[in-house]
This record gives structure tokens, sequence and C-alpha cells, in this order.
């Protein structure tokens, strides 16, 4: 697990998702293009800044869910 200790602002939960679906799909196509295996089994956790629990966002959904080109 790597933690990002910036983090980002986003307007509400669905723009949360937009971004992690967004990022997942990115990290996929990289892979791919640099002939790795497609990373499903990692997630994206987004936490607030009291470290409660907002989103999982699992990289097998952004495998399989259509969204915004990277």
């Amino acid at each position: 697990m790597r933690e990002d200790y910036e983090g980002e602002d986003f307007a509400d939960l669905a723009a949360v998702e937009e971004n992690a679906m967004a990022s997942a799909k990115e990290i996929i196509a990289e892979g791919l293009l640099g002939g790795k295996p497609v990373l499903t089994d990692f997630s994206f956790e987004v936490r607030d800044e009291t470290g409660h629990l907002l989103l999982d966002f699992p990289f097998s959904d952004a495998a399989t869910k259509p969204g915004a080109a990277p």
C-alpha cells in the first residue's frame, strides 16, 4: 500500500470515483503497453482528512466499466 499524504480535493463522491476510474485506467493502460500483467487485484482506497474510508475503488471496475479515456 502506498499513501498519498498530499491528497486532492473533490466537489463530491462522484468526482472522486471518476478520478479513481481514470487513474486506474491509466495505470492499467501503461502496464499493458509496457507488456506487464493487468493489475486488476489492486484498488484505490480514498479517505477523508480524518482517515474515514469514503471509497474503495477496485481496478477491476476500471477494466470492465466504460469511462473517460485516461
